[in-house]
């Protein structure tokens, strides 16, 4: 773990090292991705996968922060989700972000934004996780991803997320649940019940002093950035292709 703190370059290296593999190695065939121009040396992409980006709890949301209340999770989700968002944008995605107030919308509305998106599109949700109500450390630590119950496209999007965060960051402590054969954790959370196939990725423990050091470094949640750049254009082609397919 202490290599997670103190290398960054090195490993930010190793990351475009294997994004770059991955590039050559999953996306040789048909792609639903293309540079179509330029512009002042800057390409122009297509994307056909709309990305709808949902923050987490309002700032009226208790119990979400640090128990020395230095991180507040709404603040820490806000802005990294903003931060994917430019990123995405950068790279021509249409992204939607779901919640932008500072306060809570409330669940109910959160989905019925997420409905008005049209297909194909995903619906990716950064929290931070914690063991308890934020008022006293704990020793639960590590990310995990979370779907709906079931079998659906989610899990192959969350399988694809978690697979890429194992492969960049193999020094980061995750948590899984194999029970039905893919790592991610499921339950009916209400953000998760859109039309579309939704993920949320619990970013570490805000209740662990440890994870907290690492939610503080830029340098790691830049680095899930990149990691998220890819996963989605693995997404794209799983859930373009199948809806090509549909058809």
């Amino acid at each position: 773990m202490k290599k997670i703190l103190k290398h960054w370059k090195l490993s930010l290296g190793f990351l475009l090292f294997f994004a770059a593999a991955a590039m050559l190695l999953n996306f040789s065939g048909q792609l639903s991705t293309s540079i179509i121009g330029s512009e002042h040396g800057k390409p122009f992409y297509r994307h056909t996968l709309n990305i709808i980006i949902d923050d987490a709890h309002g700032s009226d949301v208790a119990g979400k922060g640090s128990p020395d209340g230095r991180h507040k999770e709404y603040l820490w989700s806000q802005f990294w989700c903003t931060e994917l968002q430019k990123h995405l944008r950068d790279i021509d995605y249409t992204t939607n972000y779901n919640a932008p107030e500072e306060t809570e919308p409330g669940l109910l509305t959160r989905v019925r934004r997420m409905n008005k998106v049209p297909a194909p599109a995903i619906v990716f949700s950064w929290h931070n996780n914690a063991a308890g109500m934020g008022d006293v450390w704990k020793e639960a630590h590590g990310y995990s991803i979370w779907t709906t119950r079931g079998t659906t496209m989610s899990d192959t999007c969350a399988t694809i997320i978690f697979n890429n965060l194992r492969t960049f960051l193999p020094d980061l402590a995750f948590r899984q649940d194999l029970s039905d054969g893919d790592p991610d954790y499921e339950s009916n959370f209400t953000v998760l019940m859109s039309k579309h196939p939704s993920v949320l990725l619990e970013f570490m423990f805000q209740d662990n002093d440890f994870d907290l050091q690492l939610l503080e470094n830029p340098a790691l949640c830049r680095t899930i950035l990149l990691i998220l750049d890819v996963s989605f254009l693995q997404i794209e082609q799983v859930l373009c292709s199948t809806k090509k397919q549909a058809a």
